[in-house]
């Protein structure tokens, strides 16, 4: 199987927006750092060549130093730096994915909000130019 970052932060994010208008809010929120995870990954792999996997899933780490990384090797991919990473990454400060095994009704309304529209600003910011410009197809 060959990872495909975008298809994977697309479809994050339509569950993620789907549950959370279905008020299932912990598992909302837990999609949605893994669409913001998948489209900082859909820049990595493209911009430094390098497995996005060796990054983990620490989302300061990809949105900080592998992010700055891949755009210091291919300059002209620094178009595709999200003008909110910095909001991005504070919003998902604390996000991790051991949030699967929290106890259900852990995350608030407000908090779960919060994620899923900052997930869609990383999706907007991210995904879609990468798919204008014709470096990933249209996820289905």
């Amino acid at each position: 199987m060959i990872d495909n970052y975008t298809s994977a932060a697309a479809r994050h994010y339509v569950d993620a927006s789907l549950l959370l208008g279905s008020k299932r809010l912990d598992n909302a929120g837990y999609l949605a750092g893994y669409t913001v995870e998948c489209s900082l990954k859909a820049i990595i792999i493209h911009g430094s060549g390098r497995d996005p996997k060796t990054y983990g899933h620490e989302l300061s780490t990809l949105g900080g130093p592998a992010l700055d990384l891949a755009l210091l090797l291919s300059p002209s991919w620094r178009r595709y730096r999200p003008k909110s990473i910095i909001d991005i990454i504070a919003v998902f400060g604390d996000w991790n994915p051991e949030w699967r095994y929290s106890t259900t009704g852990e995350l608030s309304q407000k908090k779960a909000n919060d994620l899923v529209a900052t997930a869609e600003k990383a999706f907007k910011e991210i995904l879609i130019p990468l798919v204008l410009d014709g470096w990933e197809e249209v996820p289905q």
